[in-house]
């Protein structure tokens, strides 16, 4: 088999290195390997390699597609990626298949002709086939050897599987919000929630189908409380308007009918939420944002909110017309005049203090390549500014001061 290695996990990030490595036995001394890159089922580039090494008449070639990956696979900033949806506080469960990328190649040899002397390709042509999947997951700077993201695919009856985020377990969310959460079902085809009242006491378990992917398809849920309350459970409610919901957690796993019953074997780890009822929406400003495992976060900023409205342009005026002998008895009514305007909303908004692991969640929100503001009009595209977060300081607690610009202009008339 010419292929020696692959990516060493089932699934691999797109920002860590997916090596190929290829070998062809021949007599001739091969002085290149040409590989077209195939993602998803399509030709999209290609890359030539000089042999690594040779042991005797055995060449070895390396290819690493991870910034082949990234160009194709990347988040566009001109499109909203699927874990973010449309339209809010609805239900939601999709299949991620825009940050997901089914890589493989297609390698020609060649050698130089002895007799021509000209490049020369080898008979033997050799295709790897498309079953190696990455995500749009970020590097992990301390979590390198980790970044096949092979703890994140769910296992079969074993609650390990994680979810695509660095959140803290105990996720605080205000009972009107959006949220939105990413994972690896591989064969799991359930989620169950569990509303819990302030002493951990269950009170309601409710059962809603997602679609299994054994292609390791990242899948995204709603999972704040208003996009819960109108799911639909095939087993069991859950009444997410119940005031004395404190807490509810969210497991993924497979449900099986036993007789007239339904069981569940849970493949994933518990996702606890916390509920916060004392939510002042004046003061508040949501964020959601692609995070660096490549699934959808939220952060609520709730302890200042400063909005400032900027514009920009530029000025002209038309020249009065002139004669010698008939000079312009009177101006314009405007004379100058603004043109090519752009306006745009600009925040700052400061965290609430936290600690140093929630800091280090909140930090992946200055890098995100992908940010959203939670409005009532739905989720509005900003762009974070350059800043910093400090982590640690002494270990006290500490807050986050930061501020974003709405992706777009507002539209205002531009003569």
């Amino acid at each position: 088999m010419p292929l020696v290695t692959a990516p060493l996990f089932t699934l691999n990030a797109q920002y860590r290195p997916n090596v190929f490595v290829l070998s062809m036995t021949s007599s001739d001394p091969l002085v290149l390997a040409q590989a077209s890159i195939v993602v998803d089922m399509v030709g999209v580039t290609s890359m030539q390699k000089a042999p690594a090494y040779n042991i005797g008449t055995t060449y070895y070639f390396v290819f690493d597609v991870a910034k082949v990956l990234q160009t194709y696979s990347a988040p566009k900033g001109q499109n909203k990626t699927t874990i973010f949806p449309n339209t809010l506080n609805v239900p939601l469960g999709v299949q991620n298949t825009d940050i997901h990328s089914r890589v493989g190649l297609i390698v020609s040899y060649y050698y130089n002709n002895p007799t021509t002397g000209l490049l020369t390709q080898f008979a033997t042509t050799d295709t790897v086939t498309t079953g190696y999947p990455a995500i749009a997951a970020t590097r992990q700077t301390r979590d390198w050897n980790n970044m096949g993201l092979v703890d994140y695919v769910m296992p079969i009856g074993t609650p390990t599987g994680k979810f695509l985020t660095n959140c803290p377990r105990f996720y605080p969310i205000c009972t009107t919000e959006n949220w939105y959460l990413t994972f690896v079902p591989n064969i799991s085809n359930t989620v169950r929630i569990i509303t819990q009242d302030s002493a951990g006491v269950g009170i309601d378990t409710g059962l809603f189908s997602i679609t299994a992917s054994t292609n390791l398809f990242p899948y995204t849920i709603g999972a704040g409380m208003v996009n819960l309350a109108s799911q639909t459970y095939f087993d069991g409610s859950v009444n997410m308007s119940d005031p004395n919901i404190a807490q509810y957690q969210i497991q993924v796993g497979n449900a099986y009918l036993f007789g007239s019953s339904w069981i569940f074997v849970a493949n994933s780890e518990i996702m606890t939420v916390q509920v916060e009822r004392d939510c002042c929406a004046d003061r508040r400003v949501r964020l959601h944002w692609f995070n660096r495992l490549g699934g959808a976060d939220a952060y609520t900023f709730s302890s200042k909110k400063k909005i400032e409205e900027k514009t920009k342009s530029d000025t002209a005026q038309k020249p009065l017309s002139w004669a010698t002998s008939i000079p312009p008895a009177t101006s314009y009514d405007k004379g100058i005049f603004k043109i090519h305007q752009e306006t745009a909303k600009e925040y700052e908004v400061e965290s609430t203090f936290y600690t140093e692991a929630d800091g280090a969640w909140i930090a992946e929100l200055l890098s995100s390549p992908e940010v959203y503001l939670e409005t009532a009009d739905g989720l509005i595209a900003v762009v974070i500014s350059d800043s910093k977060i400090t982590l640690s300081e002494n270990d006290e607690l500490l807050n986050v001061t930061i501020q974003f610009t709405e992706a777009n202009y507002i539209s205002v008339q531009s003569n």
